[in-house]
């Protein structure tokens, strides 16, 4: 037996548009976008689409409209989930409507509000075989002690009636849902839907609108599903308020010297107490590279799916014999560890591996119980690899693969093999199962107290992986290991920013439709109910650095439409490669930068050049030649700024040669040793690179990277759209929407010192500060005139400015933030512990929990008390 499935969307389209259907059928694309299924134009814009299911065991059926025109491809705001029981109908029917993305109810459906802010159980009726209609329809923000209710035009339908009107149960999809066997009637049939209270056993109201209607009538052996959107009703926007922190700053006297996921319940109870509803953490990947407090930064995780032993409570795993000479020390190891003002991560990290090591010998029964297995089975894909490259680090005592004599290129049957019959990488495999193991278990655990709370838990995925990872171990060709992720420079650093990540190859990845990330998501999801995708400007477009560079001014946007010669030259500019592309190095300079030494940098590190110009000795002709001499560190610095004094970027590829006008050449001596009209006409250049010929571009990476993101899972989802922000990216956000980052003393707007808050976007999430600026404290003393102005303009002051931002002062901002219609207001830790009562003796730059600007930052802030 077969089932024939009809698909009927009514949309209004124009010429050059067409839909398509996305789904978890191979009919309908398997999930990956150019295989979706192109849809038919019917008529009075009606598209449909037909496919034929060969009978088999129920399943969920998820699937999606898609609106391409051209090279651009818009997604529907959620993907449909319907349960399928083959049955006595073999023709299926839906007839759907338009889910525009933008919509705030769709923010609504998502994991905080259906698993706890609106949480109510789902039914799951017997399946009424002889329904010839099924109504579905969607009502996010409707308490638990209210339902959906149904009235119509017939008798079955109550005949408008709201004395008895028809309830829906509510279904494990997010649906309200009711069959219904209209055999008989004709068509065509009104109705609406309406609200019903269930405790008082009364009609409240009607949806608002116009009647719906229904032309189709029943037919024997059809059943007829329809996806009736919104329940339309007057809704008032919601809005929370949430704490961000990272686990490692939490402190408790359980804890091991650091923040533990066993410390979350008790900070959702303090959140509880102060009326937030979310915390919000950094990454808590693995990334243990260096095995020294370096590998404190958490965005250069070694697996996306692992997470970190520093996270682990290690009581909660087990207790060594207490003659074990771990367990002699850890009281006394824990209290001191405990009374640091800041995290030692190399002394936590040190006990914690030993002790984990120890108990493992003892404890490693556990991973023969079922719910191991079973969750070993879910998660092998990435454990297996991750414990591999773990031993393999630690044997070669280098996390650069590359150097690794053996297993150095990734293959699952030997890596299987060597953790099968070697047995030191079999106890080293079983070991790093065992570690991950618990720690998933204590961050579930600690989710689900968390929720207990009636609070939401916010993840953040850092936008890239370490150069040298578990993940660029297993998918080179997912990578471009030959380039660097980073920033141009910023308020944060004159010099730009050098992350060290390799680039993705977005291409070899739209392959499979992006399966890495959406695994990567779907993972992240079953601890997280919401996340922030860190840069979310890389999904339009990376700032990529080549591997020669240490300064992220060298880099460049990819994908970019560079410039060529031939655009050069239309421009009547006189080109020559050499002076443009090649450090401007003259006599001058040189004695400029280096005074007295001129002469003997001149001789020792440069030759001439026929034009009067100096070149770099081949050793140092690069910022990584140069930084890795033996030169002394203040030449070293002066020769990256020298070697960074060029117009454009170079690139040769398969394609030929092309240049990338260096950001702000402007500002450098190269171009000041211009002539009047060569500047003029390199001037409009660069204003069209950077800000005219890419948005096409980049609107269209956006958008057909971030639905696919979006639809992995029912996380909301929030974007850190920070930096130098393409002009297309704030409509993209919000007609996928997708929550943008807004900070009142970082306006988006070039001509504004301040943000309006008052008139930011619902779909937002508003701060007055990240882990990556200065605390309200800090800020307030950075700049007396700026704080003046926001003293005077924004909180409507007159007077002496406070010299430090007091309590009532700090409780002021953050009423200010709390009156903005955005839906979060997200605010650190240290501001509000300092809205309280400032730990006077703290200077507010012991609060800073990163500094962009420093590249090998130790981050290892802590809470100065304890939450509760």
């Amino acid at each position: 037996m077969s089932y024939t499935i009809r698909f009927y969307l009514h949309y209004y389209t124009y010429y050059g548009q067409d839909l398509h259907l996305l789904g978890n059928l191979p009919a309908l694309g398997n999930d990956i976008p150019r295989h979706a299924c192109r849809m038919q134009w019917g008529n009075s814009s009606w598209w449909f689409a037909e496919i034929r299911l060969a009978a088999g065991s129920p399943f969920i059926l998820r699937y999606q409209y898609l609106l391409k025109e051209g090279n651009e491809v818009m997604y529907e705001g959620a993907v449909r989930e319907f349960v399928f029981t083959p049955g006595e109908q073999q023709d299926i029917v839906f007839i759907d409507a338009w889910n525009d993305a933008s919509r705030p109810e769709n923010a609504w459906l998502t994991a905080p509000f259906s698993r706890i802010f609106y949480k109510r159980p789902a039914t799951a009726p017997a399946p009424l075989l002889t329904a010839t209609h099924i109504f579905r329809v969607q009502a996010p923000l409707l308490d638990a002690g209210k339902t959906v209710c149904l009235l119509g035009s017939n008798q079955l339908m109550g005949n408008w009636d709201t004395s008895n009107p028809l309830l829906l149960q509510y279904d494990a999809q997010g649906w309200f849902s009711i069959a219904l066997d209209l055999s008989g009637e004709t068509a065509p049939l009104y109705y609406k839907y309406g609200i019903y209270d269930l405790q008082r056993q009364q009609f409240i109201q009607f949806e608002t609108g116009s009647n719906r209607e229904l032309h189709t009538t029943a037919v024997p052996g059809r059943q007829v599903i329809l996806h009736d959107g919104f329940l339309r009703v007057a809704q008032a926007p919601w809005k929370g308020a949430g704490v961000a922190v990272p686990v490692f700053s939490l402190r408790s006297a359980e804890g091991f010297g650091t923040g533990e996921f066993a410390d979350l319940p008790a900070l959702a109870r303090w959140a509880q107490h102060k009326g937030l509803q979310l915390i919000q953490l950094l990454p808590v990947n693995d990334t243990t590279q260096t095995g020294t407090w370096k590998d404190s930064y958490p965005y250069a995780a070694i697996s996306s799916f692992a997470l970190h032993p520093q996270y682990i409570r290690l009581q909660e795993v087990g207790t060594l014999p207490a003659h074990h000479p771990l367990q002699k020390q850890f009281n006394r190891l824990r209290q001191w560890l405990n009374e640091k003002e800041f995290i030692d991560y190399e002394e936590v990290m040190s006990f914690k591996l030993a002790y984990l090591q120890e108990l493992y010998e003892v404890e490693k029964h556990q991973l023969q119980t079922p719910g191991y297995q079973q969750w070993f089975a879910v998660n092998e894909h990435w454990l297996l690899p991750y414990a591999a490259y773990c031993f393999l680090r630690n044997r070669y005592r280098t996390g650069d693969f590359s150097r690794w004599p053996a297993y150095n290129v990734y293959d699952y049957t030997a890596v299987k093999q060597l953790v099968t019959t070697d047995v030191e990488a079999g106890r080293a495999a079983h070991y790093h199962f065992f570690v991950q193991y618990h720690l998933h278990r204590q961050l579930a655990a600690a989710r689900t107290a968390v929720h207990d709370c009636n609070v939401a838990l916010k993840g953040d995925i850092p936008i890239g992986v370490a150069r040298y990872s578990a993940d660029t171990w297993m998918n080179p060709g997912h990578y471009h290991l030959d380039m660097q992720a980073g920033a141009p420079p910023d308020g944060f650093t004159s010099e730009g920013q050098n992350w060290g990540f390799p680039t993705y190859n977005w291409q070899r990845m739209a392959e499979d439709g992006l399966a890495w990330w959406q695994q990567r998501l779907r993972h992240l999801s079953v601890y997280f109910d919401a996340f922030r995708i860190d840069h979310i400007l890389g999904f339009f477009r990376i700032w990529q650095i080549p591997l020669d560079a240490t300064q992220g001014i060298l880099g460049y946007f990819h994908p970019a439409v560079p410039v060529s010669r031939e655009e050069i030259r239309r421009r009547e500019i006189s080109f020559d490669e050499s002076r443009y592309c090649q450090p401007y190095i003259t006599g001058a300079v040189l004695d400029e930068l280096f005074g007295n030494y001129a002469g003997m940098m001149k001789e020792q590190l440069m030759h001439p050049l026929p034009d009067g110009r100096y070149q770099l000795l081949p050793e140092y002709s690069t910022q990584r030649k140069v930084m890795e001499s033996a030169l002394p560190e203040e030449i070293k610095k002066i020769l990256c700024h020298l070697i960074a004094d060029v117009l454009f970027i170079k690139i040769t590829g398969p394609g030929g040669t092309v240049y990338h006008p260096r950001y702000d050449m402007m500002a450098t001596r190269s171009f000041a040793a211009l002539d009047a009209h060569s500047r003029e006409q390199l001037q409009a250049l660069y204003h069209d690179y950077f800000y005219i010929w890419q948005e096409n571009c980049w609107r269209r990476e956006a958008l057909y990277k971030l639905p696919l993101i979006k639809r992995a899972t029912q996380m909301l989802i929030c974007g850190e759209d920070l930096g130098m922000v393409p002009a297309c990216v704030p409509g993209v956000m919000q007609a996928l929407g997708i929550l943008s980052l807004e900070i009142e003393r970082m306006p988006k707007s070039g001509n504004k010192v301040f943000t309006d808050i008052s008139k930011v976007s619902y779909l937002s999430v508003l701060t007055p500060s990240t882990h990556d600026m200065s605390t309200l404290r800090g800020w307030w003393k950075e700049n007396i005139s700026v704080s003046r102005k926001y003293y005077q303009q924004q909180l409507g002051h007159y007077g002496p400015v406070p010299s430090t931002a007091t309590p009532e002062l700090l409780r002021e901002i953050i009423g200010r933030h709390m009156a903005s219609p955005a839906m979060w207001r997200i605010f650190q830790v240290q501001d509000l512990l300092a809205a309280e009562a400032p730990e006077s003796n703290r200077h507010p730059d012991t609060e800073r929990i990163n500094i962009p600007a420093v590249a090998s930052h130790y981050w290892r802030y802590r809470v100065p008390r304890i939450l509760a």
